[in-house]
């Protein structure tokens, strides 16, 4: 076998660990980015807790000045129009609670789904590394095997060998 045979064995070889490597630099680059990922939605859901919280708020806000206003005037507030704003404001904001709740929802679910994306696109990678690897090293050998670098040479002494 000549060093140049040895040589293109080696760097076969190389070649297909730089792929495996590749593949695992791939795969946990997939990894972090679903980390980052989950914890950007995970910030997003948070915000829309907030904006349901300050729906509240506003709402209970509401609720006290027309309350306030009724009793200021001596009306009875549980009656009449005073009542009707206060079911208006009410239901107001319950739709704002509401429409965060669902945000909210939605966000942790597309969180979800594209952590899982990104998990899913990383073992792909790092599978298709290997087989990639494998493929190469073996078209690789295939194609040094085409040249005739692997067959037994004849001696050059001028032997014959048997």
């Amino acid at each position: 076998m000549s060093i140049w045979t040895v040589i293109a064995v080696a760097s076969s070889v190389g070649k297909a660990y730089a792929t495996l490597y590749s593949a695992a630099a791939t795969k946990a680059s997939m990894d972090a980015q679903a980390d980052i990922s989950a914890l950007q939605f995970k910030e997003k859901r948070i915000e829309y807790k907030e904006q349901g919280v300050e729906a509240l708020k506003e709402t209970n806000k509401a609720l006290g000045t027309i309350v306030a206003r009724g009793a200021a005037g001596g009306a009875l507030t549980n009656e009449g129009s005073i009542l009707t704003s206060q079911i208006v404001s009410l239901r107001e904001g319950a739709e704002d609670f509401s429409l965060a709740a669902l945000n909210q929802e939605l966000t942790q679910n597309l969180g979800i789904i594209q952590f899982n994306n990104y998990k899913i696109a990383g073992k792909q990678a790092k599978k298709m590394g290997y087989l990639n690897a494998i493929f190469g090293l073996g078209t690789d050998m295939g194609q040094l095997g085409t040249t005739g670098a692997f067959d037994k040479k004849p001696p050059t002494d001028g032997k014959k060998t048997v």
